[in-house]
Formats: structure tokens, sequence, C-alpha cells
């Protein structure tokens, strides 16, 4: 990402956590800018939108400029959606909510041994996702050759794993059901939040809101609520 994006990125510190952490992992193909409002755009599994602003009238001349060339949206607050949805409708959303760890917290390893996962586990992973409709076995592929990813394995079988989104949040964190109340989900997401802190990267997750079990366990490890995002595809 160019230098000049990543300093107007920067007046905006948690509202653009997922915009430079896609663009880490992701080229800009394209980016326009009204007032303070940025929309950037590149592809990973879609030809992905986002939006960095706090100006409705802002958005609404970007998207004019912007001629929807893409219907997929993302980093979407809520006040947005009149906005994107003035002339479109919503095809599907997926809401969350955003919590990420202040640099000042510092996570203990975790108890179980985790390592990292081979992106030939892709096709396992996909297999036993509870996400399909929002994913791929190729996402999933991408997704471990380019970051971070935990996995714990028990006589000798895959039972538990996490690894990151195309933003870099950390997400995908699953254990196989007969092997849950264990305390494999905690070590999965340790594991992964020291590995983001050694490498000097922002830990940020994104659960749906009526997941409360995540949420109970990122609130122990000292994670604070930023705000609710969304992706959107538009028709």
């Amino acid at each position: 990402m160019e230098a000049d994006l990543k300093k107007l990125l920067a007046n905006k510190p948690l509202q653009s956590l997922p915009v430079l952490g896609f663009f880490d992992n992701y080229p800009v193909e394209k980016w326009l800018r009204h007032g303070d409002f940025l929309l950037i755009c590149g592809t990973s599994d879609y030809y992905w939108a986002y939006l960095c602003g706090d100006n409705p009238e802002d958005l609404f001349v970007l998207l004019e400029k912007f001629k929807f060339e893409s219907t997929c949206f993302a980093n979407v607050e809520e006040w947005m959606l009149p906005v994107l949805t003035h002339t479109r409708k919503i095809e599907w959303k997926l809401t969350t909510h955003r919590y990420y760890l202040p640099d000042q917290k510092i996570v203990e390893p975790p108890e179980y041994i985790s390592k990292t996962l081979d992106p030939s586990m892709a096709k396992y992973i996909y297999a036993n996702s509870a996400y399909k409709d929002f994913t791929s076995e190729q996402y999933i592929k991408e997704r471990l050759a380019k970051d971070v990813s935990a996995g714990v394995w028990m006589d000798g079988e895959l039972v538990g794993w996490g690894l990151t989104h195309d933003d870099t949040s950390l997400g995908f964190l699953n254990v196989i059901p007969q092997y849950r109340g264990q305390g494999l989900g905690e070590s999965l997401l340790r594991f992964l939040v020291v590995e983001k802190q050694n490498r000097k990267k922002p830990v940020f997750v994104n659960i749906e809101p009526h997941n409360h079990q995540s949420i109970n366990l990122i609130k122990k490890l000292g994670f604070a609520f930023d705000r609710e995002v969304s992706w959107v595809k538009l028709v």
C-alpha cells in the first residue's frame, strides 16, 4: 500500500484495522477519496470495496464516482447501510462485533501445544467449517499460506484449529465437538495472539453477536469492544 494512503488511514486507527490488514495481504486495485472518506478496492475471494470514514454525504459522493464497480462492501457500519441501499438491495450480509487487543496487553502462551497448519489441511478445515456459505477451500488454503495459523492434534487427528481472515483478523476458531470443554479453543487463540504479537502485528477479531462463548473467551484475554461491522453483497 502506498505511503500516502497509509497516512490517511492512520487518522482512524481502529476503523482502519481491517483495511490495513487486508491491503497488507492484497494489492490496492483502486481507491477513491472524498473529504476524509476512503473507498479502497482489492480482490481476495471477491472484489471488495473497503469503506473507511464517518460522513454519509462523503459516502454518497464516493458511490456516485465508483458507480458500483463492485457490489461487495467490507468494513460496513450500520449507519452506512441506508446509503449503500439507496438504489440497491442486499443479497446477503454477515454482521459481527469487532474486538481488538490493546497494545499493552500481554497474553500468556497456551497450555496445549499448538503448531502452524499446512495449506494441505484446507480441504479438511473447509469440510468442517460452519461458514461454507461465506468461504471456500481455496480461500482457506490461501489464508494458511499467507498468515498465522494454529492446530491441535490428538492421537494423530487434527481436532482444533484457528487461522486468519483476509483482513488478518483472527478467526475460523473451531474444535471438533467431542473434544470441546477441554480448553483447546483458548489454547488455539492464545497461540494465534502470541504469534501476532511476536510479529508486531495488530490483534483483532470479528465475532457474531450471538456467539457468547467466543465473546467471553476473548474478553478473558483482555480484548476490548470496538464496533459492529458487516460484509455486504448488493444486487
